[in-house]
């Protein structure tokens, strides 16, 4: 047979592949309901949406899979409701806006809620809890059940004549703009409306009283670190916390706490004063009397003063320096400044309490050592998100023109900024992806300020009503421009960077980026401007237009955190980024913004000498001493892992990077550090670092015997044996290794050259530090063992450590491994799938392997195979020869750090085989794979996706 033909129907494997399974939306295991609704949409011929509800918020995590089937000519129906009046005019009006999606309004009572999807021979059905808003579809916990039908079928037949009932009942309408119009008077004559819409979503934030100012979750750690920090008499410390998290009611927590005499808050604009003076005296009621600094002003009767730092700088004479027991220092970062530093200089109160959510500054001064690197707590983005203290946001990353490095850095090329092509673009996209355009307050922010005033004169010409602010005009135009923009005279201001803090506009509710992302602290900076809560808010539209720049890796890294800087996992990100992002937030990006910065990921070095040092150099910074390695995770910097791949352990680095570190090592002592570090230390079996930690702390056990070994190590006997062999060297040798451990008369032991070594106090630290750091790295990833394996399911491993962890006895080359390979004594069969093949891979092996669905898979074997193989003969003789076959998958771009493969479980051929000819003309076999396991759901659809860059 020639080509990947088989003689037996594709579709029949499909047809039994998907059970019905439940939806309750887990972005930690990987599936939400808008995930497998947008990748049902991407994939479908017609759809028919029964919702009784269709929220603002609902329909914009799905714009974007809107405008695609709309560009397709996907045909749709979209049957809604106006029970309890919930939907709201904007979101009817978007739905207008597709002229492919036919809608339709039954007014009455209608609570149903199900998603239908026409696949051609195959329909997917989902029924169950879950309406069109943000939170029923990413993050709220539902009841939702997907299932397929093929063909005809009783209950696919139910649904279908109970939608079209529905659909022609005498109460349902065709949605229209006249019919609108009076649904929304209605709505309006309706003063309950709001409230049942309130109460419906849990969205609302309504006012509260003095006693019920409450910390919340963070903000109780937070209290008790500062607490903890206040019986050491720390003189001074850092609050670290994202924008909008309560940073000036979690100071006024803890002076209520405190109670301190007199107290003095300064920050660099008036506006932060003033809001902040209402959060105090809200909170600290009658305990402090309140005032706002102006120079010569009478202070005998004010316990808590706010002031301006440029205010109270040059009349430090009328203070002394006693005076304050607890200064307050808002926007932190800024104390780099000559007037911060002359009031530092002068004031000597009990406690500073600088309070920032951008202390890493890119001008390079050090925040974290004027207050003496001591961090009371950080809450991070993320940490927000995920425990509900901002606005949800929706991030869709759209391509930009033809914009590259050299468009943005080369001053004559300003142009192609501002060109008429570009701001047409940027129009189209905002009126495509906004759903309620009747309330828009937005930050726009640009390359250069001429770019900033050029964009909003054209913006304006077109009938947008914006402004440009710079750092030259005065804090009295910003503030104008602000009270324009807040009460709806305007609805965008431009500007570079003078709105990237200090700035706190509750009801924003877009940003767009038309600029470069060269640093993540500034992407978060310009984010975390629109997601502060306020009433009415649901949550914040941005729109991020991404050029061809080299820094475009930094997007994945700063919307998520993640600093591991593992390609494939950046990779994912983009591809998967809502399972990334906590609560309701959601990711999305268009197909050549996609491949934009898939293209930055393949040309990143993160590797590099220089990136490494700036990555430790700014944790260096913060901590005011040389880290430790638990310190890189603790204070979410670079993963230890991409030190110890390029130089071989942290001693290595340290030697290279740092000239405050003077520890030498011997040859042997380093290549045995090298050795626990890179093959050990990423903690994906614990079994040799608690054998070795046992023998090097306990003087007693550095004589171990087999069953001590597997009682310690929970490992069975196999495993305890292959650890043995992998700290002996009999399992792999590499160059320079050093033995150290060795088994006689069936007691394990320290070889005599490692325990000598152990005789360096340094070096015995430092071994243990690099196990300690794998130890706690396995607690945290790989403890739930899949079925009597060493592996975790959808965790990923190299070759070398897929062997290893089966308990092999020798390490097999990549060449003998690939497509599979079988171990006699372990009885094991691993399948190596390389999913997307290189272009420039030979013909002979360019094997067209398959998922049909996410638990099925159609595998070729290597070439010059017959049905008469070995290896076909064993998976013809399964289950009677009780081998167990695995599966692991790589996407395999073609990078530096891709040679993981993602562990997806136990699978089993179904029994059915076919004789095929690969492209290069060689006979091979055609294998079907159940699994046991589906594969998840965000690395299923990533395997399926479309890398490339055209």
């Amino acid at each position: 047979m020639i080509g990947q033909t088989a003689n037996y129907p594709e579709r029949h494997f499909a047809q039994t592949a998907e059970e019905p399974r439940l939806i309750a939306n887990s972005k930690a295991a990987g599936g939400t309901l808008l995930g497998e609704i947008k990748h049902r949409l991407a994939d479908c011929a017609a759809f028919d949406f029964c919702v009784a509800f269709v929220a603002d918020g609902g329909l914009q995590v799905l714009v974007d899979s809107f405008n695609e089937l709309k560009k397709r000519g996907v045909r749709g129906r979209l049957l809604t409701s106006t029970y309890l009046s919930f939907n709201s005019p904007d979101a009817f009006r978007k739905l207008l806006e597709y002229d492919n999606i036919e809608v339709r309004v039954f007014q009455g009572n209608l609570h149903a809620k199900g998603y239908v999807f026409d696949e051609g021979n195959t329909s997917t059905v989902i029924v169950g809890s879950s309406n069109m808003t943000q939170m029923a579809l990413t993050c709220n916990r539902e009841w939702n059940v997907l299932y397929h039908t093929f063909g005809e079928s009783a209950l696919l037949n139910d649904l279908k004549s109970e939608f079209e009932r529905l659909w022609n009942d005498r109460s349902t309408v065709r949605l229209s703009s006249e019919w609108i119009c009076e649904y929304e008077r209605a709505r309006k004559e309706s003063p309950s409306v709001s409230v049942r819409r309130e109460t419906y979503t849990g969205e609302a934030t309504a006012a509260v009283s003095k006693d019920e100012i409450k910390p919340n979750k963070m903000q109780k750690l937070a209290l008790e670190a500062l607490a903890t920090i206040h019986r050491r008499n720390e003189p001074r410390a850092l609050l670290v916390s994202a924008t909008g998290t309560g940073k000036t009611y979690l100071s006024a927590f803890d002076i209520l706490e405190k109670s301190p005499r007199r107290i003095l808050f300064l920050a660099h604009r008036q506006r932060i004063l003033d809001a902040s003076l209402k959060s105090y005296r809200k909170l600290l009621g009658d305990q402090y009397t309140f005032a706002s600094y102006r120079p010569g002003m009478n202070l005998t009767n004010t316990s808590c003063l706010f002031a301006m730092c440029s205010s109270v700088a040059p009349h430090l004479d009328e203070f002394s320096p006693n005076d304050f027991d607890y200064i307050v220092i808002d926007e932190a970062h800024r104390t780099g400044a000559a007037s911060y530093q002359k009031i530092m200089g002068f004031f000597k109160p009990e406690f500073y309490l600088g309070m920032t959510a951008t202390p890493d500054r890119t001008d390079g001064y050090d925040v974290f050592e004027l207050f003496n690197h001591v961090i009371a707590f950080q809450i991070t983005l993320q940490d927000a998100l995920e425990n509900d203290m901002l606005a949800p946001f929706h991030y869709f990353g759209i391509s930009d023109i033809e914009l590259d490095d050299e468009s943005v850095d080369d001053p004559a090329l300003f142009n192609r900024l501002t060109s008429d092509e570009r701001v047409r673009h940027i129009v189209s996209k905002i009126e495509e992806y906004s759903v309620s355009k009747s309330n828009r307050k937005g930050l726009i922010f640009c390359n250069r300020n001429r770019e900033a005033a050029e964009l909003s004169t054209k913006f304006n010409e077109l009938g947008y009503k914006t402004f440009a602010i710079s750092g030259a005009d005065s804090d009295e135009v910003r503030n104008a421009a602000i009270v324009r923009l807040e009460s709806g005279e305007l609805e965008y201001i431009f500007s570079v960077d003078i709105m990237n803090e200090g700035v706190d506009i509750p009801s924003l509710n877009q940003i767009i980026m038309l600029r470069r992302t060269d640093s993540e602290i500034v992407f978060v900076q310009q984010l975390g401007r629109g997601l502060r809560k306020c009433d009415g808010k649901e949550y914040t539209l941005v729109l991020d237009f991404i050029g061809n720049y080299q820094s475009n890796y930094l997007v994945p890294v700063a919307l998520t955190g993640d600093k591991t800087y593992n390609k494939d996992r950046l990779r994912r990100l983009v591809q998967e980024g809502d399972s990334a992002i906590p609560g309701c937030s959601t990711v999305a990006f268009d197909r050549v913004a996609e491949s934009r910065i898939y293209r930055a990921i393949d040309g990143g070095d993160f590797t590099a000498n220089r990136f490494l040092k700036n990555e430790y150099a700014d944790l260096r910074r913060k901590l005011g001493h040389i880290p430790s390695l638990q310190e890189f995770d603790r204070n979410g910097s670079i993963d230890p892992l991409l030190i110890f791949k390029k130089y071989g352990s942290y001693h290595a680095f340290l030697e290279k990077v740092d000239s405050e570190y003077t520890t030498r090592f011997r040859a042997g002592q380093c290549a045995a550090l090298k050795y626990v570090s890179q093959k050990l230390a990423n903690g994906k079996r614990s079994t040799e670092l608690l054998m070795l930690k046992d023998m090097i702390v306990d003087q007693n056990a550095r004589q171990l015997t087999l069953d001590r070994a597997c009682t310690l190590t929970r490992s069975t006997r196999q495993t305890v044996e292959s650890a043995t062999a992998v700290l002996y060297g009999s399992f792999s040798s590499p160059k320079d290794f050093v033995s150290m451990v060795i088994e006689e008369n069936g007691e394990r032991r320290l070889t005599r050259q490692f325990t000598e070594m152990l005789g360096d106090t340094e070096f015995r630290r430092q071994i243990l530090e690099a196990i300690d750091f794998g130890l706690k790295r396995n607690r945290e990833r790989y403890v739930d063992l899949y079925e009597n394996t060493n592996f975790v399911l959808n965790e990923k491993y190299t070759y070398e450590e897929i062997c290893r962890l089966f308990n092999w006895e020798k390490n097999q080359t990549p060449q003998n491994l690939g497509g599979y390979f079988y171990d006699r004594r372990t009885n094991t069969y691993p399948v190596f799938i390389n999913y997307d093949k290189p272009s420039d891979i030979s013909e002979s092996i360019q094997y067209e392997d398959k998922l049909l669905t996410d638990a099925r898979l159609r595998a070729i074997s290597k070439g010059h195979r017959s049905m008469n193989s070995p290896e076909i003969k064993r998976l013809q003789e399964w289950p009677g020869n009780g081998m167990k076959t695995y599966l692991f998958m790589r996407k395999n771009k073609n990078d530096k750090g891709g040679k993981e493969f993602y562990f997806l479980g136990e699978m089993a051929p179904t029994g059915e085989f076919a004789s095929v000819t690969t492209k290069g003309g060689d006979p091979a076999v055609e294998i079907m794979y159940q699994l046991k396991n589906p594969i998840r759901q965000d690395i299923y659809e990533f395997m399926l996706s479309d890398l490339s860059e055209n």
